[in-house]
């Protein structure tokens, strides 16, 4: 019993025992939030619909698109629309071709080409996939009036990758880098509170700023070397060191704000965002169909931005990474200013001041 009690009073135990309850408390408030419903809003998924104007694919189109469950959008260029798909705009393309009925009629079959980009969720792949059926089954039974279906689809995988492993590669980069600025952010922290006893706030400061700046560079370095010794991507190994240090950088400026912020409660408020960034990601579910609030969060969080620009990167997928990009810099920026801020704010350690009032006693 006196064990016990000494182990309680201990104050690392306190601490241990909020994160036992916290951190799965935080996912279940976030993410029992974030995705309730998520599956019946395939209405905020975007589609293109492509077919020729004047033509009886262009009426097939017309009526896919007051029947679909989802948001489709006309373009009369399939190039066009792949190009916005590839950007991320749109999760699906449809291709009517303009003789669709005719062949029907007078051939007995068709085919509606569906394009689904493969850098998308897994939930909005097979969200799609399933439409495409859906569609089709519904297109045959209004040019034919019967169950059969003489009109086929194609379902056209773009920016596939065969390896299994690629397609971790943007969490692996995107999300556990944050996980191990965040560990190694509580050690350095302890660092700099061992050296308050001999050191000033502002040189231990901007010493961290030195070693951080020194891991953000070489981290990447090996860490993208050895990743890509094991698989394939679109990009440059430049490219995907330089999206890195950003990452790094990103993530180092928002686990030290959590420090200068709340203290030894520092780790709490890092851990706080786990639940968030996985839930707003979109690698998981579209970020589009969360509810509200969330939609909009993940661009102002590090591994959302980073894993996105990753899918980009590795996947070759088309569209500029440029606002991912611009997201981590900004982020970067005001937490490493709030730092800045809150640490000239904060009071001189207290061995300062006993050390002034030493001549009084």
């Amino acid at each position: 019993m006196k064990v016990f009690q000494r182990f309680l009073k201990a104050p690392t135990t306190p601490v241990g025992l909020v994160f036992g309850l916290v951190v799965p408390l935080l996912f279940v408030i976030f993410w029992m939030t974030g995705y309730n419903g998520a599956t019946d809003r395939i209405d905020q998924l975007h589609v293109a619909l492509v077919a020729e104007a004047s033509t009886q694919g262009a009426d097939i189109a017309d009526r896919i698109a007051s029947t679909a469950p989802f948001y489709a959008e006309r373009f009369s260029s399939l190039e066009e629309a792949q190009a916005k798909m590839n950007e991320g705009a749109l999760h699906m393309v449809i291709s009517v071709p303009a003789e669709l009925a005719q062949d029907v009629r007078e051939a007995g079959n068709g085919k509606l080409v569906y394009y689904v980009n493969q850098a998308n969720s897994d939930v909005a792949k097979s969200m799609m996939e399933t439409v495409a059926e859906q569609i089709t089954r519904e297109v045959s039974g209004n040019l034919t009036g019967v169950t059969e279906l003489p009109v086929q689809a194609e379902i056209i995988k773009t920016n596939p990758v065969s390896n299994f492993s690629t397609s971790m590669l943007p969490m692996i980069l995107g999300f556990i880098t944050y996980i191990a600025v965040m560990t190694m952010n509580i050690q350095l922290n302890l660092s700099s509170l061992k050296l308050q006893s001999e050191f000033g706030k502002w040189e231990i400061f901007f010493a961290r700023q030195k070693l951080y700046a020194l891991a953000a560079v070489l981290f990447p370095l090996i860490i993208t070397g050895a990743a890509m010794l094991f698989v394939d991507v679109h990009s440059s190994f430049l490219a995907m060191w330089a999206f890195h240090m950003l990452v790094y950088l990103t993530c180092i400026c928002v686990t030290q704000m959590g420090f200068a912020l709340f203290g030894q409660a520092g780790p709490l408020f890092n851990v706080g965002l786990v639940p968030l960034q996985l839930l707003t990601a979109g690698n998981i579910i579209p970020a589009i169909m969360l509810t509200g609030f969330y939609r909009q969060l993940g661009h102002f969080l590090p591994a959302p931005n980073a894993i996105q620009g990753y899918t980009k990167l590795i996947y070759g997928s088309g569209g500029s990474i440029s606002i991912y990009v611009i997201n981590m810099l900004l982020i970067s920026a005001v937490c490493w200013g709030i730092t800045v801020l809150v640490l000239a704010l904060k009071e001189r350690p207290a061995k300062v001041e006993l050390s002034q009032t030493t001549p009084l006693i």
